[in-house]
């Protein structure tokens, strides 16, 4: 039976439920239009883009939380600290894109593409690591 997760609907203004996990890729695109909102310097784009980002993060981890159970608990921890720092990094951000990016000025750019690139690394550790488990 499938669980229920949230995905991007309509304009991102919300997060629907349907009945597929939210995977890797969803997050990524979701990670590329905060970077999007914030090289554009549009706070009110990078609040809506940082909150869709972080709930599909939290559906994403609680989803995922079964899986690290069957990987090497050396492993898991690696995966699961690289988590937290993504975690971290997005509510960092959106923080700022509350603030309107004012107090971190060309940080919430650079912090964006951060996040990118520690999700793009974060989801191949992950792809490898169920790889190597089922294998």
């Amino acid at each position: 039976m499938a669980r229920e997760a949230a995905v991007p609907v309509g304009h991102g203004h919300r997060m629907a439920r349907a009945s597929t996990p939210i995977d890797h890729e969803v997050l990524l695109t979701l990670a590329r239009k905060l970077q999007a909102a914030a090289s554009d310097a549009e706070p009110w784009r990078m609040q809506r883009a940082a909150g869709e980002f972080a709930e599909a993060l939290d559906l994403h981890l609680r989803d995922e939380a079964h899986a690290m159970g069957r990987v090497l608990p050396a492993q898991a921890r690696i995966l699961r600290k690289g988590q937290g720092r993504i975690r971290t990094l997005a509510a960092e951000l959106l923080d700022d894109a509350r603030r309107g990016c004012q107090a971190s000025g060309a940080g919430c750019e650079s912090r964006a593409g951060r996040l990118l690139a520690l999700l793009s690394l974060q989801a191949a550790d992950e792809r490898r690591a169920w790889i190597r488990k089922v294998a």
